[in-house]
Parts: C-alpha cells; structure tokens; sequence
C-alpha cells in the first residue's frame, strides 16, 4: 500500500470498529486526565513538573500496553477475527514483561546516544529500525532480544519512507489535541490540558492502528523482496 492506503484503511477499520477501538485506548485515559488536571492546577512550576515526571513513567508504560493491544486488534482483524477488549488485552498482558524489558532497552541506548549530542542522528536512525517491537512482540511472537533485530529487518530497505510516514502520522495525531486544547485554552488551563488528553486518546487508535497496518506493508514488501530474489 501506499501512504494514502495505509491511512484510510486505518481510518476505515477505526470507523467499523470504533468501540472496541476506543475501549482498548480508553485504559490511557485516567493518568493521561490525571497529569492534565495536575498540570493546570498546580501553580508552582516545579512541583507541577516533578508531578508531571512522575506521571510519565506510568503514562508511558500503559500507552505501550494499549498500542501493542491496538496492534493484537488489527493482527486479528486481519486474521477474519473481530476486535474483542476481553480477548485482546487477554494475549497482551501475558507479553508485558517482554514488552517492558524491550521498551528499557532500546529507550537506555536512544537516551545514551541523545545525551552525546553528536549520537542524536543514530538515535533517531535507531528509533526507526526499532519502531515494530511492539508489532514484532505481539503479532510475530518474538523474544526480547530478537524483537528488534525483527523489526529492523523489515524496515532495512525502507528506512526514510517509514520515517517520512511516522513523522506524517505524528502530525497528524497530534493536528486534533492541540487544536481542542487552543480553542479550550480561553477557558482554564485545566479545561485546555484535559480536553486535550480526551482528544489524544480518541485519536490513539487511528495512530496505532495506523504504525501496524505500515508493520503489515513492510512485511509483505521484504516477502515479495525475498520471493523475487
């Protein structure tokens, strides 16, 4: 598929299946609201940001948890089966150690080669030959340390466009959050933050869905590439 494909199907199997999708994202939503509200009604900046620090860790670990369900949703679509909340997150979290232990990894080698400053360019040239971990994990069955060498297998070849898309589907999914929390700013700081936290969980699925349908092209790309040769 193209960029195009791959982002109205994304759209389509999110519309067909919009509960289920938005019952899988909605697990993000309370430390998400949590960190929004503390954020607006703490007035001292610092506090306000070492609260927000420490909401992170959670934040982060549990979006890592509803993509990789996200992804489990697709893979079963895909396999003629309908999303289920129960049945999805049911062959997710027996898989959240190797999630969890994969995602320290690769954030401790990115984090290290940031902090040189002149690793950032191999940092982010790492992040993209990583970025299907969680697909790989998921979808595939890999182990920890096989996930990534996984994921940069399928991305070997195709490193710009993947990273021209997830910069595309970034802007994207950020283009609606940052809209509701500008038109919600003339109201409270709190209003803005929190509006903006409901509107990124609404739109996770679209982003999610979209990075496995992209994983699923990639993988029928290297195939057809391994087929021709």
């Amino acid at each position: 598929m193209d960029v195009g494909q791959i982002i109205d199907t994304a759209i389509r199997l999110y519309r067909l299946n919009f509960g289920e999708f938005l019952a899988i994202a909605a697990i993000t939503l309370p430390v998400s609201a949590a960190s929004a509200i503390a954020g607006g009604l703490i007035e001292d900046k610092v506090v306000a940001a070492i609260v927000t620090a420490a909401l992170a860790i959670p934040s982060i670990a549990i979006g890592l948890v509803a993509q990789a369900a996200i992804a489990r949703a697709v893979a079963d679509i895909d396999e003629g089966v309908a999303p289920d909340f129960n049945s999805v997150y049911g062959r997710v979290l027996p898989r959240v150690g190797t999630l969890f232990l994969t995602a320290l990894r690769v954030a401790v080698i990115v984090l290290a080669l940031c902090l040189t400053i002149v690793g950032i360019p191999f940092a982010i040239y790492f992040m993209v030959r990583w970025v299907f971990f969680t697909q790989t994990i998921i979808i595939d069955g890999e182990t920890s340390g096989n996930a990534t060498m996984a994921s940069a297998d399928i991305v070997q070849g195709s490193w710009w466009r993947t990273f021209g898309i997830l910069i595309m589907v970034g802007i994207l999914a950020s283009l609606p959050a940052a809209a509701v929390s500008l038109l919600f700013s003339a109201a409270s700081p709190v209003a803005a933050n929190l509006a903006s936290a409901v509107v990124a969980v609404v739109v996770f699925p679209f982003s999610a869905g979209t990075l496995t349908l992209l994983f699923f092209d990639l993988q029928s790309r290297e195939r057809e590439h391994v087929s021709i040769a």
